[in-house]
């Protein structure tokens, strides 16, 4: 799976055999197919659909799905309504009933991203903390307090780096849904390999 924050431009680059594969380092991806079509709830109750393209390495043989950075593998949800509802529940201490109530989301639903998210706090930290967007050249990293909870800390580097994305490195605000799941939270939340 490789996380896109501009689908578009990945896939032309699929398309025309220059998108390197993450699996061996060496070889390039050619077009493979797509994979299956799904809906994804977004912020404001919206739904996108999705169809990924799909790359097969021409060295390694190793399959990749194209996913759009705001969308998270295996979930009905995109990472702009699950970051919404942790940061609600965990930062805001609202719990799980309220925000799945504000995002049409079962509460039940809410709970399970939270347990998943807790579990990889440290992983989730850590990938939003080496984030090209927080280690750029000349600038100095947010410094972040803690915020109580190790998944409190995760979504607080989660947040700086989604707000460097924007000050430092011309992202816009409407990017702001697939910044989170590009900083940590699509990883978390993804299944274990071999589910």
């Amino acid at each position: 799976m490789l996380l896109c924050t501009d689908l578009d431009a990945a896939s032309a680059a699929l398309a025309a055999g220059t998108l390197g594969c993450p699996s061996c380092q060496a070889g390039r991806l050619r077009r493979h197919g797509c994979g299956r079509e799904r809906e994804i709830r977004v912020p404001g109750g919206e739904r996108e659909t999705v169809r990924p393209p799909r790359g097969l390495c021409r060295s390694c043989g190793a399959a990749h799905q194209l996913v759009p950075a705001w969308a998270v593998p295996r979930r009905k949800d995109g990472a702009g309504v699950i970051a919404r509802a942790a940061v609600a529940s965990v930062l805001r201490g609202a719990g799980s009933r309220r925000p799945g109530r504000e995002l049409g989301v079962p509460a039940g639903t809410v709970r399970g991203w939270l347990r998943r998210l807790r579990i990889r706090a440290g992983d989730m930290r850590q990938d939003a903390s080496a984030a090209p967007e927080i280690i750029t050249a000349g600038r100095d990293a947010p410094c972040l307090g803690p915020c109580g909870s190790a998944l409190g800390d995760a979504l607080a580097a989660v947040i700086a780096c989604a707000r460097a994305a924007i000050t430092w490195h011309g992202c816009a605000e409407a990017d702001m849904d697939a910044l989170p799941g590009r900083s940590g939270i699509s990883a978390a939340l993804a299944p274990a390999p071999g589910s």
